[in-house]
């Protein structure tokens, strides 16, 4: 079978890898990538990747399709409405670009590409937060073609989703796990003013804590920082599953790094053995990165399997390669480390230990001399199954610098090779030369010999000619002509074109002057180039006018003051328009939960038609697939709660298409688009006060770190500040007090 035109022996399922630069993506294909997802330097959830620039990306394209492989471009962050404009420039250049996709989260800058750039095909990113199957027929039916899938989904209930969706589904294998649902992370932004839904994530999770410990002493806790996702050989399983594309994270990580785990899973997906002396090993993989490996809720939901939680450092640790024996001084007081070693060594791998510094980080070094523990001769590389020694770094330190404190190596204490020499030589810089390689806009030619001169025309993908008068005379060969043509008219390096299809029409036997047909064909190109930038600002103006509101305001509703809550709590004092209560009565408006597992879900829309039965006729929607459910269920007065991000008018109209009637704007905005939002002309409300969840994840944190308040609502943990915050709203708008995040 074949994926991304790749020769598999497996089971066809296509390996995507990260690329956060060129030469990542590169390395990435090399080791056996079907397809790559990238980010152009705007509106990418890793806006601190080095990212592409708009060159790059045509040539990453032209190498890709000159494989049979794909590449997929990330535009996976929400617009502010001041961002329209600019963001319909970018889609304008990837829709001239053509990758093989773009991911979304916004579904605003969905809409835009359904009604100017319908040729983008769109996949649905992770932060639209699809984690049961009504999501992703919702996500379906706004027109996207594959849905990557929630990180916490097990695997009984990716195989239930994939098996009846219709769409393309991609899965999570590998990398780094966030704590919160992705798309419902709001720590960073209302705590360090740096978003993970615009691609700044600060890594909050990856906080570190004061803790006491088992001595009494002072000690850093990460009660939120989990550990890497390893699906491993079970990568499988989930292409038996009817998954489409299996994906690893990491668009912040080396080239080293993308290709070690590509080359990895290549060998799982195709059933090589990494023991044949070219294959990657899991030892391999941590000598390059590694934290803790864990497959999240694969085999089953919390509670059933171990917590996937490290609360140790949250960086790299390496492959573990002995046991340390002990520290011993030679004669001229340098100190070795005595182990045996389980991997084979080489000056200049690197090594870390168990043991902590001063500064809360592993201790480490690289392997500057050592030395067989029998002999005691220097020597480059050992075997494994060898007792070695290595020569501890002065512990003075250079002049000016801390000294480091090797005594904190103990005997029995573990040690690792965090960098690998011999990894590194597995994956050589792959060359490449853009000249090589055909444009990735094929043209087809129609050539045209008369007495008077030559012209030429292409239809696709503008319709162009050029005519060059000139007295042609008989060819001495004429059969040789259409040789000729197709010579001068394949000289396209350096363009974005390459020749298809070459038709010559020559019933007279003509000569064709080499030369001339050269510059007719660099005239050709010129002006294909002129005519591309003309339509591409023709479609740009289009959208433009429909997109961008350049300053104008409209009549806002009635200002109403409204409160929601869950059922279980008392109403707070006060005058409200409208009450709001989560899957409960008592209120004016039934609100459906935040998150609803797979298995859940029908137990949901039971509950929900049992209350629509007592009466309760109005509904505010947490997500697409509840707002899809209750379209099912003929609601016709239906609300958008915040979590449902619509940050721009587009979105705003994405939503009203599929009934919604009001808006909560989203507590993570900021004042310009408040009042962006206040003056759309469509119903938007603001929360003026509210225990803002900073966290909302399946998992349990290790501990309750001191000044926020973590507990549980339904299948969700949900970790705030214990005082709510106050959020100040434009002048004469709807708003709201949101107490269902309380404790």
């Amino acid at each position: 079978m074949k994926a991304g035109g790749r020769d598999m022996p497996g089971s066809g399922v296509e390996l995507l890898a990260p690329a956060g630069n060129f030469a990542v993506a590169r390395a990435a294909f090399a080791a056996g990538a079907d397809a790559v997802y990238c980010g152009l330097a705007d509106f990418s959830a890793r806006a601190f990747a080095d990212n592409f620039s708009t060159d790059d990306m045509r040539d990453l394209l032209r190498l890709a399709r000159s494989q049979g492989l794909k590449v997929y471009v990330t535009f996976n962050t929400v617009i502010d409405e001041c961002d329209a404009e600019r963001a319909v420039r970018t889609l304008a250049q990837l829709d001239e670009l053509r990758p093989d996709a773009i991911i979304v989260q916004d579904i605003g800058v969905a809409r835009i590409c359904r009604r100017h750039f319908p040729n983008l095909c769109l996949h649905a990113s992770t932060q639209l937060v699809a984690h049961n199957l009504e999501g992703v027929l919702a996500l379906r039916e706004l027109g996207f073609r594959r849905v990557v899938l929630a990180r916490e989904l097990s695997l009984a209930e990716i195989e239930s989703i994939a098996r009846r969706c219709g769409v393309e589904i991609e899965v999570f294998i590998h990398g780094a796990l966030c704590y919160s649902l992705s798309g419902l992370c709001l720590f960073g932004a209302m705590e360090k003013g740096r978003s993970g839904n615009r691609g700044k994530c600060p890594y909050c999770c990856r906080q570190g804590f004061p803790v006491q410990s088992a001595d009494g002493g002072a000690a850093v806790s990460h009660p939120f920082s989990m550990k890497d996702l390893r699906l491993g050989e079970d990568v499988r399983r989930l292409a038996d599953a009817g998954v489409a594309s299996l994906k690893i994270e990491g668009r912040m990580k080396s080239a080293l790094y993308v290709a070690s785990v590509t080359r990895y899973y290549r060998q799982i997906l195709d059933r090589e053995d990494a023991r044949n002396g070219k294959g990657v090993s899991v030892e391999d993989l941590e000598t390059v990165f590694s934290r803790r490996t864990t497959e999240l809720y694969f085999r089953g939901q919390p509670g059933q399997v171990e917590s996937p939680i490290d609360t140790g450092s949250p960086g790299h640790v390496g492959a573990p390669v002995g046991t340390v024996k002990h520290v011993t001084k030679d004669r001229d007081g340098r100190s070795w480390l005595r182990f045996h070693t389980r991997r084979a060594l080489e000056k200049h791998d690197g090594l870390q230990f168990e043991a902590v510094g001063a500064d809360g980080r592993r201790l480490g070094m690289g392997i500057t001399e050592m030395r067989q523990s029998i002999s005691r001769r220097p020597v480059l590389e050992v075997d494994a199954g060898t007792d070695v020694e290595i020569l501890l770094p002065d512990e003075r330190g250079p002049a000016g610098a801390g000294a480091t404190d090797w005594s904190a190596i103990k005997p029995g204490s573990t040690v690792f090779c965090s960098m690998s020499n011999a990894v590194k030589r597995m994956f050589p810089t792959p060359s490449f030369r853009p000249s090589d390689l055909p444009g990735g806009c094929t043209l087809d030619v129609e050539v045209g010999l008369s007495r008077d001169g030559i012209s030429c025309r292409v239809a696709s993908p503008v319709a162009v000619s050029v005519s060059k008068p000139l007295a042609l005379e008989k060819a001495k060969a004429p059969d040789r002509t259409a040789e000729g043509v197709r010579k001068a008219f394949a000289k396209l390096g350096g363009t974005d074109y390459s020749l298809g299809r070459l038709s010559v029409n020559d019933p007279d036997g003509l000569f064709a002057p080499p030369s001339v047909l050269n510059d007719i064909r660099r005239e050709l190109v010129e002006k294909l180039d002129a005519a591309r930038a003309e339509a591409m600002r023709e479609r740009v103006g289009s959208a433009l006018e429909d997109v961008v509101r350049r300053g104008e305001t409209h009549e806002r509703p009635t200002p109403c003051r409204r409160l929601k809550m869950r059922p279980d709590q008392v109403m707070p004092p006060g005058e409200w328009d409208e009450v709001i209560v989560t899957m409960g009565e008592g209120g004016d408006r039934v609100a459906t939960p935040v998150y609803t597992a797979e298995p859940d879900f029908a137990r949901l829309r039971a509950d929900a038609k049992r209350l629509i039965r007592r009466g309760c006729v109005r509904w505010e929607a947490s997500d697409l697939a509840t707002l899809r459910m209750l379209r099912s269920l003929g609601v016709e007065d239906v609300t958008a709660d915040w979590t449902l991000y619509a940050f721009n008018t587009q979105a705003l109209q994405a939503l009203a298409d599929l009934g919604v009637s009001r808006f909560v704007a989203s507590p993570e905005n900021a004042q310009d688009n408040m009042r962006a939002l206040a003056g759309s002309g469509f119903d938007v409300e603001f929360v003026s006060q509210q225990s803002t969840p900073l966290f909302i994840s399946l998992t349990e944190p290790a501990m309750r770190p001191p000044d926020l308040a973590v507990f549980r609502i339904g299948r969700v943990w949900v970790t705030t500040r214990p005082t709510p915050r106050t959020f100040a709203a434009p002048p004469g708008v709807s708003t709201r007090v949101d107490i269902s995040w309380d404790q």
